[in-house]
């Protein structure tokens, strides 16, 4: 009587754990496990929700990517490593990131992002802000290819002389006393 009731506290846990959004399968066995549940009762669990389609990896995968990139403009680099981390197979996050990729342009997500961003500097120095991009794109997981194509395309580069000339004229603004 005693394992029957376990079992059913746990199916209700399971399914209040649900009620927020979908889950992978690492995350179910770690909140049951968190929560003291006998090895039992954890494993006819995640047996009945996998046959009741409530634990589906795949859509699970897809739905967790397409919030995250809709919400939080992330490139491939970055969603591999968090779906990785929910526990997802190499071949569901494969396929995942190929059908969310196709639907969302990931050149201009970090276009966006990065115009958004660049809003925020108040930097003078080419070489500072292109630096503080790269690593702003980085962090949020676009590939160093796109990274650069991006930067560049936003902070083209400029010549020595551009450079020059527009040293001295900002040297010769502040020596030269305004004329009388």
């Amino acid at each position: 009587m005693a394992y029957k009731e376990e079992l059913k506290k746990t199916k209700k846990r399971a399914f209040r754990y649900f009620a927020y959004r979908d889950r992978s399968r690492k995350e179910i066995i770690q909140y049951l496990q968190k929560k003291g549940v006998s090895e039992n009762a954890l494993s006819e669990t995640l047996t009945f929700l996998e046959e009741n389609d409530f634990i589906n990896e795949s859509r699970f995968a897809l739905n967790f990517g397409r919030f995250r990139i809709k919400n939080k403009k992330i490139g491939k680099v970055r969603l591999t490593k968090e779906l990785k981390e929910k526990g997802l197979d190499k071949q569901i996050i494969n396929k995942t990131l190929n059908s969310l990729y196709e639907e969302f342009d990931e050149q201009k997500i970090a276009m966006a992002c990065a115009k958004n961003k660049l809003q925020s500097f108040s930097l003078n120095d080419v070489k500072k802000k292109r630096a503080r991009l790269a690593k702003f794109l980085e962090r949020k997981g676009f590939t160093s290819n796109l990274v650069y194509q991006v930067v560049m395309q936003l902070i083209p580069n400029s010549s020595n002389n551009d450079l020059v000339a527009h040293q001295l004229t900002r040297h010769d603004q502040k020596t030269i006393p305004p004329s009388i």
